[in-house]
């Protein structure tokens, strides 16, 4: 009886156990199934909000270029209007390499992108200098010290641009013996730090450093879109002592046609 007894509770056990089994034979790829399609769609969410937040930053970054393109190029314009009241064979030059300058817009909005050189970015500059030559002759004093290894750093395009455009502006134009427009630029620290500075009147920092101007806010949006708290702009000034402005990116080198 007590044989009987231990093989009925083996049987019992073993039953159990089979039944145990089966259920997670049955269960588990279920349940594996279940984590593989939640983990895909966790995937593919993260990757949708990634791909949305790149068009995003993208779309901003169009619209705030496009917020700054017009400001130079009606600037671009007002000076050369002047010069036709002036002198009209140097307004007729100074159309020329304006021509030449909108064309290297075109180029860099239709093949480039966000982000060009700082070797590119300086042709860009020096087109739009040679057309204030022509307005301000030798009232523009212009110097540049621009690394090598900075040359092939990417930032975004229309950044320095701006500043030179706002130094002319405030610093050299109004002024009856010009001025000087300095611009620097290296690498350090696997940092690309660019910098523009006038020989101007400056101002107290206080109502500057908000920068409310258009080139200013723009270059400043656009540097946190591409590298958030990596990149910064940065405005020096006091009565007297003229403006510099230093702009701090990551150093991300590419080749230099």
């Amino acid at each position: 009886a007590a044989g009987a007894k231990t093989t009925s509770s083996v049987a019992r056990h073993t039953i159990g156990w089979q039944l145990l089994f089966a259920f997670l034979i049955c269960v588990l790829p279920a349940g594996v199934f279940h984590l593989l399609r939640t983990l895909r769609a966790l995937r593919e969410r993260e990757l949708a909000a990634a791909t949305a937040e790149t068009l995003r930053v993208r779309a901003e970054m169009q619209a705030l270029r496009g917020q700054l393109d017009p400001h130079f190029l009606f600037n671009s314009l007002h000076s050369i209007t002047a010069l036709v009241r002036e002198d009209p064979p140097r307004a007729e030059e100074a159309l020329l390499q304006f021509a030449a300058l909108l064309r290297r817009v075109l180029a860099v909005n239709r093949d480039v992108g966000d982000e060009v050189t700082l070797a590119d970015e300086m042709k860009f500059v020096d087109d739009y200098l040679a057309i204030e030559r022509l307005r301000l002759g030798a009232r523009l004093r212009i110097s540049q010290n621009i690394s090598v290894e900075a040359h092939s750093c990417l930032l975004p395009a229309f950044s320095v641009q701006p500043l030179v455009e706002n130094a002319i502006r405030y610093a050299v134009a109004p002024r009856r013996d010009g001025g000087t427009v300095k611009v620097h630029a290296a690498v350090a620290g696997g940092r690309l730090v660019i910098e523009v500075e006038d020989d101007g009147p400056g101002a107290p920092l206080t109502p500057v450093a908000p920068a409310s101007g258009v080139g200013l806010n723009v270059i400043r949006r656009r540097l946190a879109l591409r590298h958030g708290p990596g990149a910064a702009l940065d405005v020096f000034t006091r009565p007297g002592a003229g403006f510099r402005v230093r702009i701090s990116l990551p150093a991300i080198a590419t080749e230099v046609e």
